[in-house]
């Protein structure tokens, strides 16, 4: 399912969003193994930060490729004149991965934010 959502979202903003998750994963790894080593390591909350950052940046991101791609299906409708209502809601459909993987990256990662920020409180 990924695969088939990366060629149809779009290679190059698929992957992108698809990198996003991966540094998210490995920066809630890295702050997990800077917090056992040391409480107070200046690195945590900058990582902590980052987490949250690309989150949000995945999901402008994923507006962004939407956008664009509406753009050009917009132009391509217009070009040729009668489009089937089903071709439009097929279109939109797809229009909707990259922000769908984007909202969820952000969900993710605002909740390991969340709970890691609590962590450094204590």
């Amino acid at each position: 399912m990924l695969l088939k959502h990366l060629m149809e979202g779009g290679p190059l903003f698929m992957s992108s969003i698809y990198l996003m998750w991966i540094a998210v994963i490995i920066l809630a790894i890295r702050f997990f193994v800077l917090f056992k080593k040391d409480k107070e390591d200046i690195r945590l909350k900058k990582t902590n930060d980052a987490i949250l950052f690309i989150g949000s940046f995945a999901f402008l991101f994923g507006v962004f490729a939407q956008i664009l791609g509406l753009f050009g299906a917009l132009n391509a409708i217009y070009a040729a004149g009668d489009i089937s209502p089903a071709l439009i809601a097929g279109g939109l459909m797809i229009s909707f991965l990259t922000v769908i993987y984007g909202f969820a990256l952000l969900l993710i990662s605002s909740i390991v934010w969340f709970i890691y920020r609590n962590l450094l409180k204590k």
